[in-house]
């Protein structure tokens, strides 16, 4: 293992990986996972040179060389009520995928998040030779905890983000590794040198995160609440702007709607424009999701909000064994960051949670506090998750 981490942090090539080739097929569901795949796909280039790697994944993983077989778009599909009424199509691509598999006939089949479609896929496919890594676990600990006994019957490893995950996979036998969160790791939100929007030099400027997510339903839900909210804050204070980070999907939709308002207002599909902006605004209005992580790193206090179809939710609320869907509240056992679910869900209680934070910097920094520690939690002992990913591949490739 030594030698392994040693050959990744010196960007060496193990020799016997100089002749063989290796085919990893890599599926992620989402922007998120694609973040990920990006770093599991450098790191990988690192120390296998005869390398080739298919699958699924968005504008990052194809940067590094993915293979497309389909547009990661058709993935990103939130709620239960919204995966039925897509099961032919979901049905369709799980065939497609498999079928792909066969006929590329990889080494191993790396899948990322999306459980719902990559555990059918994994299961599919469990008496190829081939071997199955799944990384970022289910979320077993909140809600339909049968899955981590299940899933232990066709994955030969399984990748987890938070420390008191693996605990859950081990008692069923699955060879479950702690790798840490990437972003817990990323030091470009402190020094980088991507674009720097000139109006966040501006103190004089309320700086007001609008972040209604990365999926067309969420976004779909959120923005018309989101932009009444910035209304009722841009009525109570002078010099606000709001600045919104998106992807190229959904960029012209959520400009048309703002444009059609009187609000100052930043919008960027660039993604790396985001460790410039989450570090220098004043509070984020979010989407659950990864995102309360990155602002989390990027010191940034934020409001989480959480609004699924109706019936989605009625499963949830049911189902559910935690009372928060905000992972660093879940890791420090303390609802610190503020949440609406559902109904609760609206302009007049977004306003009242933001204005608190705006006019009492105490609670500001409390909850800044609390972000710096659990981000510290995320980090693993070893080195940079996608290292130790790539260490426990390698391991089961035997290269």
């Amino acid at each position: 293992m030594k030698l392994y981490l040693m050959q990744i942090k010196k960007g060496c090539l193990l020799p016997e990986s100089n002749s063989k080739k290796i085919k990893i097929f890599i599926i992620a569901g989402e922007l998120s996972g694609d973040n990920l795949g990006e770093g599991l796909i450098k790191e990988l280039k690192k120390v296998i040179r005869n390398l080739e790697i298919y699958g699924v994944g968005g504008e990052k993983m194809i940067s590094q060389g993915l293979k497309p077989i389909f547009d990661i778009k058709t993935l990103s599909i939130m709620g239960i009520f919204e995966v039925i009424t897509k099961i032919p199509k979901i049905l369709k691509l799980l065939k497609l995928a498999k079928n792909k598999i066969i006929e590329i006939k990889p080494d191993i089949v790396v899948t990322i998040d999306a459980p719902g479609f990559n555990f059918r896929l994994q299961k599919s496919i469990k008496n190829l030779k081939l071997k199955r890594v799944h990384y970022v676990a289910p979320s077993v600990w909140a809600w339909k905890s049968y899955r981590a006994k299940r899933i232990s019957k066709f994955l030969d490893h399984l990748l987890v983000l938070y420390p008191f995950e693996k605990k859950y996979f081990t008692v069923h036998g699955l060879n479950t590794t702690f790798i840490g969160h990437p972003i817990a790791f990323d030091h470009k939100y402190k020094d980088n040198d991507y674009f720097y929007e000139n109006t966040l030099k501006d103190k004089s400027l309320l700086k007001i995160g609008v972040l209604p997510g990365s999926r067309l339903s969420e976004i779909d839900k959120l923005l018309p609440i989101f932009i009444k909210s910035a209304h009722l804050i841009n009525s109570n204070y002078e010099n606000v702007r709001f600045y919104i980070i998106t992807t190229k999907s959904f960029k012209s939709k959520i400009d048309k709607l703002f444009s059609a308002t009187e609000l100052n207002y930043y919008i960027t599909d660039d993604q790396n424009e985001k460790y410039n902006i989450f570090s220098n605004i004043d509070f984020a209005l979010c989407a659950s999701g990864t995102v309360s992580i990155e602002l989390a790193k990027a010191s940034t206090p934020m409001l989480v909000v959480y609004k699924l179809n109706i019936v989605t939710w009625y499963i949830v609320k049911t189902l559910a064994k935690v009372k928060t869907a905000t992972i660093l509240n879940i890791l420090l056992k303390e609802k610190f960051i503020p949440e609406l679910f559902q109904n609760s869900v609206n302009e007049d209680n977004i306003f009242k949670i933001i204005k608190n934070y705006i006019n009492n910097l105490n609670i500001r920094d409390n909850q800044i506090k609390k972000l710096t520690k659990g981000i510290n939690e995320l980090k693993n002992s070893k080195g940079n998750p996608s290292e130790i990913a790539v260490i426990e591949i390698l391991k089961l490739l035997k290269v």
